[in-house]
């Protein structure tokens, strides 16, 4: 896959998920676009928390990690596709958007 040939559209519809699932799929589709992280980790703790077998002590941690991976992969996202174009979440939906200030 290639950031450089997505179109415009609605890439994950996450309006039925909750904001942790939605994360991970954010997480997951940047991975799948060539966003480098820790995945066995990931998989790992995602398994845990769903799993409910962290312990008690670990899940404040593993979740702030979570969010940190979220946003460094939104950020991947936007800094790897092309000019003109940019990720926005809206209603827990991942959007690829045409950036109106680029075309003035």
């Amino acid at each position: 896959m290639n950031l450089s040939d997505v179109e415009t559209g609605c890439y994950i519809d996450g309006s039925h998920r909750s904001t942790f699932d939605f994360m991970c799929l954010v997480i997951e589709m940047a991975h799948d676009y060539g966003f480098e992280f820790d995945h066995d980790q990931f998989f790992d703790d995602v398994q845990g928390i769903r799993n409910d077998t962290l312990p008690e002590d670990e899940i404040h941690d593993v979740m702030d990690a979570i969010d940190w991976t979220y946003e460094d992969a939104l950020g991947y996202l936007n800094d790897n596709t092309r000019e003109g174009l940019y990720w926005e979440v809206e209603d827990q939906s991942l959007y690829l958007v045409e950036d109106a200030d680029a075309s003035q």
